[in-house]
């Protein structure tokens, strides 16, 4: 007890101290003070120095995550984890996110040099000063090294390829063409090309690899919360001619993989020319959504087909060149040396050998397949983020800047990836969109499948200009909505995306702001509402399809009729939403688990595939239950006999309603969605660990489904029921002009340190979707104050 005690009270001493601190880097002294949920409100005479001050902020709250996102853009996890993280290393390694943030730095004006040098020197003051540390550097046995501005770029990209990782439906459509007819595919994947190239002929040998790799970026999902199928964001703005004040409002919610802590952190800074406010990604000084007294700015996930896959041709007689238009050409290679840490307890171990990876590429980028070996050809990922053009953090920068829609839009004329939808907002009233990113102009094709590598059949031939990228300002109706859905007419001549997210949640939105602006002028509690909104709108022609199924018993005569009776609303105390998600859940698995066999097919390996379910609407389903034409429901194994779809409603509902029984008793009233689905915030890496989970994870119960404004995609889990780890990572709701209003939620707190009462202190309230106010004036004297100080 003591020594817990002890413990205890030295990680006490880990928590951000007020008072006066001299450090060395600043030009000149910066006031911190801090509101009631643990927000930093920075004043600093240079705008340099208020990035210093960022770095130092991050630091204080967040050293743990600034560790974990250093040693992962730089494949060093094995380091700490041991070998359990050194596919992840090989994988990132291979990436080569440092490599490009190198070349993205000469890229940089000297202003944005000088923003990320300083927020280094705010992080590295701080390590300097010896702190006590969190909880996961004294378990873990680490010491934290000094931040560096590659670190930050680094991690640019990696919220690039959190949001961009379209290789993956490469994957996912080239391993389904080798099982499932075209007829089949087609259904899957409308957007499926009829003349995809058979590139060579050993496809099922390509599929396992690529499945591997595809697996391996699914691992970093689930355990580093990198990427995700159903990445995205709700933005929208809303003219002043529909709203009470007459100032246009701007409502912004990006979706994230969620984990603990959040990825975002609020904070309002000033220097000499920077008056910025809203939230910020830890390992960057700037603000990425939010404002600064002039415009305001969100944005959503463009869905943008930024990423393809090239099969590579070897020489066969020397496997250190490849073919480029009849030609051999040596691959680039680097050598990449991982330390692994032993295992537990190490130090009776003794240290492990470093294991040496090569690295090669192509001039289409790195060679993604090397770590797997599978086949003797060579798969390529070409991405934007790559190029040696442009540069994605100048644009992050310039818009913390941004005065009007001249000056928004020039921000971002070089920014490359990861594509974004911006919403925008002005105090002069205006409203508008761009979408800003490099989308790729191909010689041959759309980017879904992998292609042939070894001509330029295929191969970039420029980008889409960003004078005609999407544009929108101040149009007739009043308002702009983007929840990653298709963004572009038909006759639009450029090619974007096949991946587009359901028309659903737009125009759910859409549908709110019209009934709403109809019935009274517009206010930011309108725009609360309408981010809490759970309601599922295809489930109602699902549902009709449902209730039509012949009924054995009694219980499921009355599951029948409580959906009947059901508004289609997944609201955590519904019993309706459960029982719908519960069937829905189990009936998409009867449909489709057999026509999804084969030798890939195994799901100790990957669970990649099993998500193809996933393709189809819940209106699509609906439409298929009624015309089954191409056969989806009759199971395979009965080759003897044609079941109807009606069978397989059938095994599914009686499967469901025995799941609910046995979790959850036989009282239905108690088979509520919250008792059944709950948002999970994971920890890295202590969630693996069940001594410590309960102290550093959070769990809540929780509404929503993927097709809500307040979306929440969940996973079933066979011992743990429906775990949503996917959703909202903040929310933002910001009104310029006389009546201005900045409002905010973060997912999690502000702190990573669990000994913080800001740890996980946002948690119920974001459940419940509350906000709290983001002022343009700090907090009163006397309130949390921290002075950093030149050290003479």
């Amino acid at each position: 007890m003591a020594g817990a005690g002890w413990f205890y009270r030295d990680l006490r001493k880990s928590l951000p101290r007020n008072g006066t601190v001299s450090v060395d880097g600043l030009g000149a002294s910066v006031s911190i003070r801090r509101d009631a949920h643990g927000v930093p409100y920075i004043d600093a005479k240079t705008d340099n120095d208020a990035f210093f001050a960022a770095g130092y902020v991050h630091a204080q709250d967040r050293l743990w995550q600034l560790e974990l996102q250093r040693r992962m853009v730089n494949g060093r996890l094995s380091e700490v984890f041991g070998r359990t993280s050194l596919n992840n290393d090989i994988w990132l390694r291979t990436l080569g996110l440092q490599e490009a943030a190198r070349q993205q730095w000469t890229r940089l004006t000297p202003q944005a040099q000088q923003s990320l040098t300083a927020y280094s020197a705010g992080i590295n003051a701080f390590l300097a000063e010896k702190h006590e540390l969190p909880a996961e550097f004294k378990l873990l046995g680490v010491t934290p090294e000094p931040w560096t501005v590659y670190d930050s770029l680094a991690w640019n990209q990696m919220f690039a390829l959190t949001l961009g990782g379209n290789f993956r439906e490469e994957i996912s459509r080239f391993v389904a063409a080798q099982y499932l007819p075209q007829t089949k595919l087609a259904a899957l994947y409308p957007g499926y090309p009829a003349d995809a190239p058979l590139t060579v002929t050993t496809a099922e040998r390509q599929a396992q690899s690529l499945l591997a790799v595809a697996d391996l970026q699914q691992q970093l999902e689930s355990r580093l919360k990198i990427g995700g199928k159903y990445v995205g964001s709700n933005g929208w703005v809303v003219s002043g001619k529909l709203t009470r004040d007459g100032q246009p409002i701007l409502a912004n919610d990006p979706h994230l993989a969620l984990q603990m802590p959040s990825l975002w952190y609020a904070l309002r800074m000033k220097g000499d020319r920077l008056d910025v406010a809203g939230m910020t990604l830890v390992g960057l000084p700037v603000v990425i959504f939010g404002e600064n007294g002039d415009v305001a700015w969100g944005g959503t996930n463009m869905m943008a087909d930024q990423q393809d896959l090239y099969f590579e041709r070897v020489n066969p007689q020397n496997p250190t060149q490849y073919e480029v238009a009849g030609r051999w050409e040596k691959f680039s290679t680097r050598s990449e040396e991982i330390q692994v840490r032993n295992e537990f307890p190490a130090f009776l171990r003794g240290p492990l050998k470093p294991v040496t990876v090569e690295v090669r590429s192509t001039r289409h980028g790195p060679v993604i397949s090397d770590q797997f070996r599978v086949f003797d050809e060579a798969v390529a990922l070409r991405w934007t983020a790559y190029d040696n053009t442009g540069s994605s953090y100048e644009g992050f920068y310039r818009v913390n800047y941004a005065r009007d829609w001249q000056t928004f839009n020039a921000a971002f004329a070089d920014y490359v990836a990861p594509a974004l939808n911006l919403l925008y907002s002005d105090r002069q009233g205006n409203i508008g969109y761009v979408g800003v990113g490099r989308i790729p102009l191909r010689a041959r094709g759309e980017g879904t499948l992998p292609v042939p590598g070894w001509n330029d059949d295929y191969g970039w031939t420029g980008s889409i200009p960003f004078a005609e990228m999407p544009r929108s300002f101040n149009p007739e109706k009043g308002f702009i909505i983007n929840a990653n859905n298709r963004i572009t007419a038909p006759d639009y001549p450029y090619f974007i995306s096949h991946g587009w997210a359901p028309e659903t949640r737009a125009a759910r939105i859409q549908e709110l702001l019209r009934q709403k602006a109809a019935d009274h002028k517009l206010t930011v509690a309108d725009m609360e509402a309408i981010q809490g909104d759970v309601s599922n709108q295809p489930s109602r022609a699902l549902v009709k399809v449902l209730a039509t199924v012949g009924t054995r018993d009694d219980r499921q005569r009355e599951a029948i009729r409580t959906l009947q009776q059901w508004n289609g609303d997944m609201d955590r105390n519904s019993v309706g939403a459960a029982l719908y998600y519960a069937w829905t859940h189990h009936l998409r698995e009867a449909i489709f688990a057999d026509e999804l066999q084969g030798p890939w097919n195994q799901r100790d390996k990957t669970r990649h595939i099993d998500s193809l379910d996933q393709q189809l609407t819940d209106d699509q389903l609906a439409a298929l239950l009624r015309h089954d034409p191409l056969s989806w429901c009759d199971d395979k194994q009965t080759a003897d006999v044609v079941e109807p779809c009606e069978m397989a409603m059938s095994r599914s509902l009686r499967k469901s309603l025995r799941e609910l029984e046995k979790t959850h008793g036989t009282n239905m009233a108690r088979w509520t969605w919250g008792a059944l689905h709950e948002t999970r915030y994971e920890h890295t890496p202590f969630s693996q660990i069940n001594t410590l989970r309960r102290v550093f994870e959070r769990r809540v119960p929780n509404g929503g489904a993927p097709n809500s404004v307040n979306v929440a995609s969940a996973s079933f889990r066979d011992t743990e029921g429906y775990v949503q780890t996917f959703g909202a990572g903040f929310r933002q709701i910001i009104s310029l002009g006389g009546h201005e209003q900045h409002l905010y939620m973060n997912s999690t707190g502000q702190s990573g340190n669990v000994m913080s009462a800001h740890y996980d202190d946002m948690v119920v309230p974001f459940r419940d979707v509350s906000f709290y106010p983001l002022p343009r004036t700090a907090p009163p004297a006397g309130t949390a104050t921290l002075t950093l100080k030149p050290r003479s």
